[in-house]
């Protein structure tokens, strides 16, 4: 037996691909999941996340269901990064990404955002209307909070806040189809979350903010 490369779980010699997570053994580049998984995380990225949103939102919206995407965001993200150094800072977000995974159900999908400053995770809650939301991101909350992260300095303790944009069930968009462009639902409904997430940020950090969705 020798060991995934990528999830580090027992892999036969003789087998091409990991029977836990399907990586490629012979040649990571053409791994199933190459492209679409976070280097530094190693959950989902934006890539799969983007796809992700717009498949749920318009099947949500053709067969009248809700749909919740929660953003959470690592509060007092600037101090950290000036007091930690670039391997406490990935090891903290890797333990952020776990514990996230803990705290959602095996329906909910949670992925990392590349972006510049703040770091970002999307959580995407399928059948979650804005009460839902609302109680998963306090849950969320609530966990990160109370977690040691065990990083060096004065960070062992961290909180985040989190913003959700919410089809709700009734909704019915304005055209005949009813079905949406992916890539215009995608980009609403993050939209709408970072406008939750900085509205909720006006009145200070550890808190949770739902919208709904608005054509």
């Amino acid at each position: 037996m020798s060991t995934c490369w990528y999830c580090s779980s027992e892999v036969p010699e003789t087998s091409q691909y990991c029977p836990t997570c399907g990586h490629s053994q012979i040649d990571r580049s053409s791994s199933p999941l190459f492209g679409v998984v976070d280097s530094t995380t190693g959950i989902w990225n934006s890539k799969f996340v983007n796809a992700l949103v717009g498949q749920e939102a318009n099947r949500a919206v053709r067969y009248h269901r809700p749909l919740s995407v929660l953003l959470v965001e690592l509060d007092h993200a600037e101090h950290i990064h000036r007091e930690l150094d670039q391997v406490h800072v990935e090891a903290l977000l890797r333990e952020m990404a776990e514990r996230l995974g803990q705290a959602i159900r095996d329906t909910d999908t949670v992925g990392f955002l590349e972006m510049d400053g703040s770091p970002h995770f999307a959580i995407v809650l399928p059948e979650t209307d804005e009460q839902g939301a609302a109680l998963a991101a306090d849950k969320i909350r609530r966990s990160i909070a109370s977690h040691d992260f065990g990083t060096t300095g004065a960070w062992n303790r961290i909180t985040v806040s989190c913003g959700a944009a919410t089809i709700d069930a009734n909704y019915r968009p304005m055209d005949e189809a009813g079905v949406m462009n992916r890539r215009e639902y995608t980009g609403n409904l993050l939209r709408e979350a970072y406008q939750a997430l900085d509205s909720g940020r006006s009145a200070g950090t550890n808190r949770t903010t739902v919208g709904a969705y608005r054509r």
